[in-house]
């Protein structure tokens, strides 16, 4: 994907019109699919001229990477603000699974253009969730030396289910059809309470 590179607006007008095309292209990934969605249908949206969209992207492809690095950085973002100033793993866990969920609640968009990657190419769906994986793994293992997460468990796995509960429990609070903070709060402890504990109950044989 090193071939295909997007360009950033260098003027405040240049910023308006890169906004319009994001914002267009966007709802159009989201709504139609990227296969279905052509430049044609992006400039039509964005109410631009068909040579502008160029001055800013190679083609549609590197539009939707840019897309989809802004989610990557704006989650990062988003997570890491709402751990500020915590030093307990099990509170960072908590405030980034509910800074999470928030994110999506607040564009519910997110889902479908992040997962819209497994049909552009696997190879960038892939890539997406390992660099946020690396990324976990890194920040996992101080914890792990200083004794406060397991040590007995593989910890690329940890990252990983990590971020399926994250994902998943995010579309729990999407499900309903209004939800209030207090009622993710609710949800988000329910799934530290997994975290902190464990599922299972020890039984005798």
């Amino acid at each position: 994907m090193n071939n295909v590179s997007y360009r950033l607006p260098k003027t405040k007008t240049g910023q308006k019109t890169f906004d319009k095309i994001i914002r267009a292209g966007k709802k159009l990934f989201a709504g139609n699919g990227f296969q279905a969605t052509s430049i044609n249908d992006i400039i039509a949206k964005a109410r631009v001229a068909a040579g502008t969209f160029y001055i800013y992207f190679d083609n549609k492809l590197a539009l939707y990477l840019y897309l989809l690095d802004l989610y990557r950085t704006s989650i990062r973002k988003a997570s890491s603000n709402a751990i500020v100033g915590l030093s307990s793993r099990q509170a960072m866990e908590r405030e980034g699974l509910k800074a999470f969920i928030m994110f999506v609640k607040e564009d519910p968009l997110a889902y479908k253009l992040i997962w819209e990657s497994l049909f552009v190419d696997f190879t960038i769906f892939k890539e997406y969730y390992m660099q946020f994986a690396d990324s976990y793994m890194y920040h996992l293992k101080k914890f792990v030396d200083n004794g406060e997460v397991r040590n007995d468990i593989d910890i690329e796995t940890v990252s990983y289910v990590l971020m399926g509960i994250s994902n998943f429990v995010g579309l729990q609070i999407l499900f309903r059809d209004k939800v209030t903070e207090q009622e993710i709060d609710f949800v988000v402890d329910e799934a530290m309470k997994i975290l902190a504990a464990g599922l299972f109950l020890k039984v005798s044989k």
